[in-house]
């Protein structure tokens, strides 16, 4: 049978009419299939690198790893990367910002480290290796500046890599490298919190329009691992916080046996390191892992990390609260002073201390107050010794309550001691004059009806009253036994749960409850920066850090000090009675010899005279 004209035979349906023909546009496909390699070269650079390797290069091909990596470098804003020796962070960096500078036109992208001199050896060294593993891509780029403490590659369509740190710069994106380094030098996170990163403002148009596809104001950080204490594991805490939150940010720890089972290196290679480290320094740099002080930290991190336990921080004294369950006379504050003075050392400040001691109702701690450290705070040091007195003693007055106690703890060296008799006056705030506890001291600067609140602490070595090995011991005991309770450290939930205790619904003071929060926060990294020291007294505590003051510290140190004392004379000689005590006083009358004829027969034990013992 002929074929019919403009039908076609389908099963079931039989002979179908044909759709007349259409004509088709193909002038769109090369602009669309450039659009989607260009999309796929953007989130997937590791293709890109894939094609453009050349035959001579040192590697076979990129790892899962390497390849995870330059992933998260072109999809995430906030990425911290932990690797170990031998994970290649600085290459794959290198390859991440040279492929988005071709995928991207015009990003300026920065590169910060510890130091100029070895940024610039490090890029040097790591552009050469790519310009040999990847001569294709290399040859977009052109090296613009090389020297000793500079290095900057661009491309023809705007875009920059290189090493700067320059105020009112603009650029794209941020690397911080060897975020975490301590020591020869030490990464400058100063310079790089209040120069590099308010620079990363550039964002990538098209046309003069926002592109709504670009990944911008990324902050990205490759390191090994370092101390707890270090600004860097704070970094990773907060971008793997952001990551389990969803927000666009990527964290991970990459230990020793990745590279070794991707073969990138030799077994071999890391147990010889292995061998030549310490226990501590393996863990950071080769298993990642973040870790405590060097050696006799002050306070261990789960130590501190366990004391921040007080939600509800008091700005006065609990009595004066509504519905406060203690009595006055069931609670006594103290306030620690560490003093400072106008020409004193680089940002230090005058700090001051609230603990609150209450009796524990557990026997075994019948002896020990439980210290809360319910308010903190701290201030640039005034122009003279009367106005921190008039400051402390307000603060002092916010404590104070009919029928209970508060005292002062306070550093009487030096300027201290001026701070000191400034108190003992009348300072024209209608309270009435202090002076020295027990009238130890300065008696005969007393005023008449002056009250002795005043405990002068006397630090120092070897004697002294207050010696420093004996206040930290103290201090480190009774962090670790949980006999001290700091503010929590999470700001939000301080802040929700003191406006729950006093009601308050506005926002206006948010920013005035959550200070002493925050103040407990830097408390903490001022404890974290401390490590002890062999001294001739003992032992005495140094700041890892120079840059990190300890004022809050001396100042809750010179609270527990005045606590410690306390202690001794009222708890100590007052101990509570054992539970056994009912019970043993029935028989304190009964004889409890045991010899023939006093009371009962007993059996006498003599000395053996001889004889067979078998």
């Amino acid at each position: 049978m002929a074929r019919r004209q403009g039908k076609a035979w389908i099963n079931g349906l039989g002979w179908v009419s044909k759709k007349p023909t259409q004509e088709r546009d193909y002038t769109g496909y090369e602009r669309a299939a450039d659009a989607f390699l260009l999309w796929t070269f953007r989130w997937f650079p590791d293709k890109l690198l894939d094609l453009v390797r050349g035959p001579e290069a040192d590697f076979e091909g990129l790892e899962l790893m390497q390849r995870v990596m330059l992933r998260a470098y072109a999809r995430k804003q906030r990425v911290s990367f932990t690797g170990c020796r031998g994970m290649t962070k600085t290459y794959t960096k290198f390859l991440s910002k040279m492929v988005d500078g071709l995928v991207w036109p015009g990003c300026q992208s920065s590169y910060y480290g510890p130091s100029y001199k070895q940024m610039a050896a490090i890029a040097d060294k790591t552009y050469h290796q790519i310009a040999h593993d990847y001569p294709l891509l290399a040859s977009w780029w052109r090296v613009t500046a090389q020297s000793k403490e500079d290095f900057k590659i661009e491309t023809d369509t705007g875009g920059a890599f290189y090493i700067a740190a320059m105020r009112g710069d603009n650029i794209t994106d941020v690397t911080a490298e060897e975020y975490a380094q301590e020591e020869n030098p030490p990464f400058d996170y100063t310079e790089y919190k209040r120069v590099v990163l308010p620079a990363v403002r550039l964002w990538h148009n098209v046309g003069g329009v926002p592109d709504e596809n670009f990944v911008g104001y990324k902050k990205h950080a490759i390191t090994s691992a370092g101390r707890k204490q270090n600004h860097a594991f704070q970094t990773r805490c907060k971008t793997m916080k952001a990551m389990t939150l969803g927000e666009s940010a990527f964290a991970m720890d990459i230990s020793w046996e990745t590279v070794v089972l991707q073969l990138m290196r030799p077994y071999q290679w890391a147990a010889d390191l292995k061998e030549e480290l310490t226990a501590e320094e393996w863990m950071r740099e080769m298993e990642s892992r973040y870790t405590g002080a060097d050696e006799f930290p002050m306070l261990t991190d789960e130590t501190l990390m366990d004391s921040q336990r007080l939600m509800v921080m008091e700005r006065q004294h609990c009595c004066k609260d509504k519905n406060c369950p203690l009595k006055p006379e069931d609670v006594i504050y103290i306030l620690g002073y560490d003093v400072s003075y106008e020409n004193s050392a680089k940002n230090a400040k005058c700090a001051v201390s609230v603990l609150k001691l209450t009796q524990q109702e557990d026997f075994l701690k019948r002896t020990f107050y439980l210290k809360q450290e319910v308010y903190l705070d701290d201030w640039p040091p005034p122009d003279n010794q009367m106005v921190q007195a008039r400051k402390l003693k307000d603060v002092w007055h916010r404590f104070c309550y009919e029928g209970s106690q508060t005292y002062i703890s306070i550093d009487d060296w030096q300027y201290g001691k001026g701070v000191v008799e400034c108190l003992m006056m009348d300072v024209g705030d209608g309270l009435p004059p202090l002076c020295i506890y027990n009238h130890a001291a300065y008696s005969s600067a007393e005023l008449p009806g002056a009250l002795p609140v005043i405990y002068p602490i006397k630090a120092g070595g070897t004697g002294v009253t207050d010696p420093d090995f004996e206040m930290i011991k103290y201090a480190q005991t009774q962090f670790e036994n949980h006999n001290v309770e700091l503010l929590t450290g999470n700001q939000r939930e301080g802040l929700e749960a003191y406006k729950a205790r006093h009601n308050i619904k506005s926002d206006e003071q948010d920013w005035y409850i959550v200070r002493p929060y925050q103040k407990a926060r830097e408390l903490v990294g001022q404890i974290q920066n401390l490590k002890l020291v062999p001294s001739g007294a003992g032992m005495s505590e140094k700041r890892i850090s120079k840059s990190i003051q300890r004022d809050s510290w001396s100042a809750l140190k010179y609270a527990l000090r005045f606590a410690q004392k306390l202690e001794k004379r009222y708890l100590m000689t007052t101990k509570k009675k054992s539970d056994w005590s009912e019970l043993l006083a029935k028989y304190e009358k009964e004889s409890t010899d045991i010899r023939p004829g006093a009371g009962s027969r007993g059996r006498t034990v003599g000395s053996r005279r001889g004889g067979r013992m078998f």
